[in-house]
């Protein structure tokens, strides 16, 4: 192979001189040309027999099914940032250049971790990230072979088994266009047009839990934000009942703005809530942080492009023209009103300003952003100076409570859990990794202090004010763990309970107002919960509801919480809506009511009809709720939907009832409720 890389070498360094693009593919083929008739060149040894394969409905042999193809190698391990970038191009080759017309792209997995030399695991990324060619989990054998030296590596293998070219590192979209274009022509008569056995993945798996690889959680009061990554899209919960309270996103990939049904994401990881109304979103793969509004069910974008961006200073354009680079975590410092974002493509913290700002010496006008901390490189480098300091694929952001107020980040390449100081922009490490900042191989699974501790890729990290210490998602590991802030310790939590195992857990959110933990259990589909008294791990079941209507935009929504016995007793819920102004109930058209309870309440009426009254200047309704005797708290949802008119115009509109119910023994209180609307 060193005779490939260095044709390859001078290959690049010579198209770079020619113009024209008939001029650069002569170029590629006299390269060809001088390789095959060089005797150095030899013959690309085939996969090994017992390898588990993917996306085939047999194992692929370069001699048997792949000897007159085009083949395309990609190297690449399932947790590197920049070989989740390639795929992209890769994508867009395969569209170009059919397997009937001669290409064959083959992902040969080489693991970097030991979570991801199991199959189970491979199979898992394959389906996560929609890859539909051929993969094999190959052990590093073929890339020993070939001299592989980095991820991610592409190998062009030409009829007979000859390797042709290779080139290092994302980014090579037009020259590996241009490579297979020209290969392709010069060897057009040897080329077959056959197909292979390829099967799709996606068939083998379709959870009943209603997820999809679900990426991460967060949570505020009663709403729990869950970012469905595989679905390409949100979904909104009621965070003690399960219920799914809207879809957020069409669940199809893309880039789109506009209300709950429209919007498209595209493999969304972090989620925070900067208020009851208002959340925001890393879309990772569409390299853009979204704002989606709650209460009007808008989705909009307020920075990012949708295209990679390779900036690594930021700050020029507005944020909604500044391209980004993969963002995957999320933190808002409310003070400074800053959205810190962990940029996992270019190794660096970002920071969008909500409103004009001033961190660490740099001021930041509102609607920019740019980038705080780490120089780009990969590495696990600590400085007292955030730009000198340099991370290593960042995933996760958390904010710690403590006395020296920090922001925590889950460095997932160098397996560690690192912070910033608030005060300064100071980065140093916390737990995991080693002195020597270009090792990121230091992985384990050991409980300590400092460096002596171990991690294998954590993906998340969140900070609990009832724990006093964070807690971070050791992904590959399958466990969580508490972090101590102030001693750098780690300390493995053992789970209670009988719910399943976590499988690459790639999510962790506090809910300290209920004393529990919530997770993105990824590869089981599921979010799960850990009580932080008793560690015991449960599944918290996402309950969908035809029901729930996703793009419904409530004109206004009242809510109210009501503490009440916990004997048996039923309660009448009234709901009046008022006119003002022009604005009447229209005479003709339906009003109507529809109640929203969990399956333990009694209602005596699931529907009903609002009825009008002094003149179609109100609309009144009541509902009867039975609770049984209990202490476990609930919440009942009225949606109205009424027809008004006014100056000629007539106008449906939907009215939202929510009340949440406390028991408590011995408690008085009236039997009868009322809200009033006035429109």
């Amino acid at each position: 192979m060193d005779l490939v890389y260095e044709f390859s070498a001078d290959l690049a360094e010579n198209l770079a001189d020619i113009e024209s693009h008939q001029g650069k593919i002569l170029l590629v083929q006299k390269y060809i040309k001088q390789l095959l008739n060089s005797k150095q060149v030899e013959h690309s040894p085939d996969f090994r027999e017992g390898l588990e394969w993917f996306n085939v409905s047999e194992p692929l042999s370069l001699e048997k099914h792949l000897k007159d193809k085009l083949v395309l190698l990609d190297f690449f391990t399932y947790c590197c940032i920049n070989c989740l970038h390639v795929l992209p191009e890769i994508k867009r080759l395969e569209e170009k250049y059919s397997v009937q017309k001669g290409l064959v792209v083959i992902g040969v997995h080489s693991a970097k971790f030991e979570a991801e030399k199991l199959s189970k695991n491979v199979e898992a990324a394959v389906l996560r990230h929609e890859i539909h060619h051929p993969v094999v989990n190959d052990g590093m054998v073929l890339w020993n072979q070939l001299q592989i030296a980095c991820w991610p590596s592409l190998v062009l293998i030409g009829p007979g088994n000859i390797p042709l070219f290779i080139l290092m590192g994302e980014g090579h979209t037009s020259t590996l266009d241009l490579m297979v274009e020209a290969a392709l022509d010069f060897f057009k008569d040897k080329i077959s047009t056959a197909s292979v056995p390829v099967i799709s993945a996606r068939l083998h798996l379709s959870p009943s839990t209603g997820l999809f690889f679900p990426g991460r959680v967060a949570v505020q009061g009663r709403k729990l934000l869950i970012s469905d990554s595989g679905h390409h899209r949100l979904l909104l919960v009621d965070s003690n009942s399960g219920r799914v309270e809207a879809k957020i996103g069409s669940g199809d990939s893309g880039l789109t703005d506009g209300n709950f049904l429209e919007a498209k994401f595209f493999f969304p990881q972090g989620v925070l809530f900067a208020d009851e109304d208002i959340a925001y979103v890393a879309d990772t793969e569409n390299h853009a942080i979204r704002m989606v509004d709650l209460k009007n069910c808008q989705v909009s974008t307020v920075a990012g492009t949708g295209k990679i961006g390779s900036d690594r200073v930021g700050g020029s354009v507005l944020a909604t023209k500044q391209q980004l680079n993969s963002p995957w975590g999320l933190a808002l410092e409310p003070k400074k009103k800053l959205l810190f974002i962990a940029m996992a493509g270019n190794h660096q913290i970002w920071g969008l300003a909500l409103e004009d700002t001033k961190i660490w010496k740099k001021s930041v006008k509102k609607g920019y952003c740019v980038a705080l901390a780490g120089s780009g490189r990969e590495e696990n480098r600590n400085n007292s100076y955030p730009h000198i300091a340099a991370f290593a694929q960042p995933s996760g952001l958390a904010l710690s409570g403590n006395k020296s107020d920090c922001l925590l980040v889950a460095d997932s390449e160098s397996s560690s859990v690192r912070k910033i100081l608030l005060d300064g922009g100071a980065v140093s490490g916390v737990v995991g990794a080693e002195k020597n900042p270009n090792n990121l191989f230091a992985y384990g699974d050991k409980d300590g202090k400092g460096i002596e501790a171990k991690l294998q890729h954590p993906i998340d990290v969140c900070w609990s004010s009832r724990l006093k210490c964070a807690v971070v998602a050791d992904t590959f590991n399958n466990k969580i763990k508490k972090i101590d802030v102030q001693k750098n310790s780690c300390e493995t939590i053992n789970l209670a309970g009988n719910a399943t195992s976590l499988k690459e857990p790639g999510g962790i959110c506090a809910d300290d107002a209920n004393n529990r933990i919530f997770i993105a259990d990824t590869n089981n589909h599921t979010i799960k919960t850990v009580d932080l008294s008793t560690w015991k791990l449960e599944e918290f079941p996402i309950v969908f509801s035809t029901e729930v209507d996703s793009v419904t935009r409530y004109l206004k929504v009242e809510e109210a919480t009501l503490l009440i016995s916990n004997k048996e007793m039923t309660l009448s819920y009234n709901f009046l809506v008022k006119f003002k102004g022009p604005l009447k109930a229209s005479e003709d058209a339906p009003h109507s009511f529809r109640i929203l309870a969990p399956d333990h309440l009694t209602v005596d009426s699931k529907k009903g009809e609002l009825k009008i009254r002094d003149e179609c200047r109100e609309l009144h309704g009541s509902v009867e709720v039975t609770f049984p005797s209990s202490d476990k708290d609930s919440q009942v949802v009225i949606l109205l939907n009424v027809v008004t008119c006014g100056n000629g115009v007539c106008k449906m509109e939907n009215l939202k009832v929510v009340f949440n119910i406390a028991r408590k023994e011995d408690v008085q209180h009236d039997r009868s409720f009322e809200t009033v609307f006035e429109l």
